[in-house]
């Protein structure tokens, strides 16, 4: 592996992620709405995502996707569709329980909730096909520098965003009115919605 490219390559996908886009307004209206204990498995969400598109990118696949942009077309639908749901769920303010099961319940929905729209964000997929590629030597072993940029990729991405949160986290306590959270987090959820479809074309 060229040490050169590698460190090119975490400046440049750190630079990436940490640039505000969908992903962030969402892990911020997920910590606003849940709390940041319960939202920290976002951040381990967006890293999962992160590492499928690495995964598909670095193994060929993306030149499926590259070729047929319909697919990214269908997957930002969907995204967007499930966070209009989102949406109106934060805005009717429904209050949730906090007791155990409903805490690692939650933590597990923000997880889950947070890789669908890793996955949905064109961004992302497009981001991924332009930059892997970019960094990998052709003198170098493939699959030798496919594992530690996909594995960095993933652990920049957890770091980046459980730094978003964390700064969410804080900035909820001027928001302390319950009202004004729901409304904020809902607003978010479609702003997020609708940058999927209309920023990303």
């Amino acid at each position: 592996m060229d040490f050169h490219l590698f460190v090119l390559f975490l400046v440049t996908f750190t630079a990436a992620v940490a640039l505000p886009g969908p992903n962030v307004a969402f892990a911020v209206a997920q910590t606003l709405k849940h709390g940041l204990k319960i939202a920290i498995p976002g951040a381990i969400g967006f890293g999962t995502g992160v590492a499928v598109h690495a995964a598909v990118v670095l193994s060929g696949v993306g030149i499926f996707i590259r070729d047929n942009q319909w697919v990214l077309l269908y997957v930002r639908w969907i995204g967007a569709i499930y966070l209009g749901y989102l949406s109106i769920i934060a805005s009717c303010g429904k209050r949730e329980s906090r007791t155990e099961d409903a805490v690692r319940w939650n933590s597990r929905q923000v997880f889950v909730d947070s890789l669908i729209v890793s996955l949905a964000n064109p961004k992302g997929w497009l981001a991924t096909l332009v930059t892997y590629p970019s960094f990998i030597s052709p003198s170098g072993s493939y699959l030798g520098q496919a594992v530690p940029m996909g594995t960095a990729a993933t652990a920049i991405s957890v770091a980046v965003y459980c730094g978003y949160m964390v700064l969410a986290d804080r900035a909820s306590v001027v928001l302390s009115n319950r009202s004004m959270l729901e409304k904020t987090t809902g607003a978010l959820y479609a702003c997020v919605a609708v940058s999927l479809v209309f920023l990303n074309r």
